[in-house]
């Protein structure tokens, strides 16, 4: 082995992104940033080396064939983009398991049936995981 960097770590360098990506929110503050400490800087980081430029204070105003219509700090700006992906949240449903309890059946809530804000796939999974272990 060849030692020939400082730490024999050799600084990233990621291809030239082929397309131009745009990660927008409606919400204030900056992207990831209830990620967690030991491991939110390597997605930010990931995505910087990316060029994915990140807006938050994002207000939606319509999508046409021109592309994707928004409102920023009070700034109309339009992004010609050939496609475009929505995450538009979720909303918690439980009255499947409520209607189980009704009949007797016994249930659980968790994940995204019990609080789908923000809910992450690790979270979900870790739900699982304790329920299943108490069962």
């Amino acid at each position: 082995m060849q030692f020939e960097n400082r730490g024999a770590v050799n600084i990233p360098r990621p291809d030239k992104p082929v397309i131009k990506v745009y990660l927008l929110k409606r919400s204030k503050g900056k992207h990831g940033q209830g990620l967690g400490k030991t491991t939110g800087w390597i997605h930010r980081s990931s995505l910087k080396m990316k060029e994915v430029e990140r807006l938050s204070n994002v207000t939606y105003r319509k999508i046409d064939d021109a592309g994707l219509h928004v409102e920023v700090l009070g700034k109309e700006l339009l992004f010609e983009v050939d496609n475009i992906i929505v995450c538009a949240g979720q909303i918690s449903d439980s009255s499947l398991a409520k209607e189980l309890k009704e009949l007797g059946v016994d249930c659980h809530i968790i994940g995204g049936a019990e609080e789908a804000r923000e809910l992450d796939a690790k979270k979900a999974i870790n739900q699982a995981a304790y329920l299943a272990a108490q069962l």
